[in-house]
C-alpha cells in the first residue's frame, strides 16, 4: 500500500475519533476545543493540504437532539454544509459518519443503503440533513453506524453500573439494531479512507442482531455479574419511569451486504464486546 491520504478528522474528542488515533497515526485531529465547525473560516482553513476529511463533529445525544432541535439542525446539518463546501474548494473527500436512525424502523427486513430514510427524531432528522450536504456533492462517503459503545459513556458501562448499584434491571426488547465497537467502527474508517469509495455504505457490529436487552444481557454476562436482565416494551419502559424525549426505530437493523461485498473489516459485536469489557475489568 502506498502512502496515506493527508487525512483531517473532526470532532476527534469523541470516542470514534479517538480510537482513529491508532487507525490513522498521521491525521490531523482537530476537537471541538480546536475546530468548531460552525465557523466557515475555521473549517476552509484547516481543510487545506488535506486529501479526505473525515467528518465525526455532531451532536449525538438522541434525547438532548429531541429537546432543542435548532442545535440539533445547526450542528449536524450546517456545520456538514460548511465541511462539505470546504472540501468542494479543497478538492477533498468527506466521510460523513451517520446513523441508523435515519429510518423508522417500520421496515420487517434489514436497512439496506439505498432504502428510503423517514427519521422518527430530531436527531436522525439533523443527521440525514447532513446526508443531503455531502451527498448534493460528487465524490463523497456516507457511512451509517449503530448503536457505538466503547471509550467514555456509553450503553455498555451504563449498563453495568446500573446492575451492580441496584441488582436486576429492566431493558427494552423492541427495539432492534447492530451493536458497534468504536475500534471497530474506526478500522472501517481508516480503511474507506485510504480507498476511493464513494456514496453511502453501512458500517455496523457483525453477527446476528440483537436488541437492547440482548446487549444488556451480553454485557453483564462478559463482566460475570449475577443481576438479572428483565425485558421490557417500550411503553413499559416510560411507564415505570424511564426517561425518552426522542422516539427510536422498532427495527434499526442495518444490511452489511454491500460492506462484506467491498471487502471492509467488520468486528463481531458480541466478540468485541467481550474484549471491551475485559478491558474494562
Amino acid at each position: 500500500m502506498g502512502t496515506d491520504p493527508a487525512v483531517l478528522v473532526t470532532g476527534a474528542g469523541g470516542q470514534v475519533g479517538q480510537a482513529l488515533r491508532k487507525e490513522l497515526p498521521s491525521a490531523r485531529f482537530l476537537p471541538h476545543s480546536e475546530l468548531d465547525v460552525m465557523v466557515p473560516s475555521a473549517v476552509h482553513e484547516a481543510a487545506q493540504g488535506v486529501d479526505v476529511i473525515v467528518h465525526l463533529a455532531a451532536l449525538t445525544d438522541v434525547d438532548a437532539c429531541e429537546r432543542d432541535p435548532t442545535t440539533a439542525d445547526e450542528v449536524n446539518s450546517l456545520g456538514t454544509r460548511n465541511v462539505a463546501e470546504a472540501a468542494e474548494v479543497t478538492g477533498a473527500r468527506v466521510i460523513y459518519v451517520s446513523t441508523n436512525y435515519v429510518f423508522d424502523g417500520t421496515k420487517t427486513e434489514e436497512y439496506a443503503e439505498e432504502d428510503r430514510p423517514a427519521p422518527l427524531n430530531a436527531y436522525g432528522r439533523s443527521k440525514l440533513a447532513g446526508e443531503t450536504e455531502v451527498r448534493g456533492r460528487a465524490g463523497h462517503l456516507v457511512v451509517r453506524t449503530s448503536w457505538v459503545f466503547g471509550g467514555g459513556r456509553n450503553f455498555v458501562t451504563t449498563i453495568l453500573k446500573a446492575a451492580k448499584r441496584r441488582g436486576d434491571i429492566d431493558v427494552v426488547d423492541d427495539q432492534m439494531g447492530r451493536p458497534t465497537w468504536h475500534r471497530d467502527l474506526a478500522a472501517a474508517l481508516a480503511q474507506v479512507a485510504r480507498e476511493d469509495m464513494t456514496g453511502v455504505l453501512h458500517v455496523a457490529g457483525d453477527g446476528e442482531p440483537g436488541s437492547w436487552a440482548d446487549l444488556a444481557r451480553a454485557t453483564l454476562n462478559a463482566a460475570g455479574v449475577t443481576a438479572r436482565v428483565r425485558n421490557v416494551d417500550t411503553a413499559t419502559y416510560l411507564q415505570r419511569g424511564g426517561t425518552r424525549a426522542a422516539t427510536r426505530p422498532a427495527n434499526g437493523v442495518l444490511s452489511l451486504e454491500k460492506a462484506r461485498r467491498a471487502g471492509v473489516r467488520l468486528g463481531d459485536w458480541r466478540a468485541s464486546l467481550m474484549e471491551f469489557v475485559e478491558e474494562l475489568s
